[in-house]
């Protein structure tokens, strides 16, 4: 469910709240006393939380640019030195994309695992051309790159608050709804200004969740794989359950689909190529 959808949600519950609650059931001394100790706090949590999911996620956008950009240039590299093997890396790497959209981004480094080994298998296999000595040396750069991205991204790829820093902030959260909730005169206004208030502390929660869980705009990690994805020769593609989730709507004419036969039990799947 899309953060919109549960903001909206929220404000329909705490609506319905505010109708079944009785107002006035904290004295206004001890309310407001809560409420501005609550509202520190939540905001100082809140602020800092989200200070620390935005670095790591920023430094993951930057990882991912260069790791596809190593990709890149290690295929055009290859292609240069030898033809037959750029074929056949142009294939591991398409199975590579694939199997890195079978994962959440917190599991994609052990799940592509073993596609990237075929990859670095080919590079030590590739026949050695005398006369091609610099861009040889220029390719195992590429792959030491690619290693280097991968152990970075393994690094971040970690949730950055723990349950008890969650439970902390949620905590905190409800504190200050429940103050607000108490604290209601009756008046429309008052209880408009309540329900508007709850639902945007839910909204900062969704947000510092999904930041924490690198769904926030996870379009572009999407984005910049499929670009690899045309620049070695292949269709775009795109996972048939991401799709029916509506986290990814294809926009080529042209395009590759991954029909699962039974996700997320099995990531076993036929591709179909869709024409529009």
């Amino acid at each position: 469910m899309k953060i919109k959808e549960i903001y909206l949600i929220s404000i329909l519950v705490f609506i319905f709240l505010v109708l079944l609650i009785p107002d006035r059931f904290i004295e206004p001394e001890t309310g407001n006393t809560i409420l501005t100790i609550g509202t520190f706090l939540f905001g100082l949590l809140a602020g800092f939380y989200i200070v620390v999911t935005t670095t790591d996620y920023n430094n993951l956008k930057s990882i991912l640019a260069k790791e596809t950009a190593s990709w890149d240039c290690l295929y055009k590299n290859m292609r240069t030195y030898n033809k037959e093997t750029a074929a056949k890396l142009s294939n591991l790497v398409d199975e590579y994309v694939q199997r890195n959209f079978d994962y959440e981004l917190l599991e994609v480094i052990n799940g592509t695992a073993e596609e990237f080994k075929r990859v670095e298998k080919i590079m030590e296999d590739m026949p050695i051309i005398p006369d091609k000595q610099s861009t040889h040396q220029v390719i195992l750069g590429n792959v030491d790159d690619l290693r280097n991205a991968r152990q970075q991204q393994n690094a971040l790829l970690r949730k950055a608050l723990s349950a008890f820093q969650w439970i902390v902030l949620i905590s905190t959260a409800t504190l200050v709804i429940w103050s607000l909730f108490g604290l209601r005169t009756g008046a429309l206004f008052f209880d408009a200004v309540t329900v508007l208030i709850s639902s945007s502390i839910v909204l900062i929660l969704l947000l510092i969740r999904d930041i924490d869980l690198y769904l926030w705009n996870e379009k572009f990690g999407f984005d910049i794989f499929e670009d690899l994805l045309k620049n070695i020769g292949k269709l775009p593609y795109y996972p048939s359950v991401l799709i029916d989730k509506g986290r990814l709507k294809p926009k080529e004419s042209e395009y590759r689909v991954g029909v699962y036969k039974n996700f997320p039990q099995s990531l076993e799947k036929t591709i179909e190529i869709i024409k529009n």
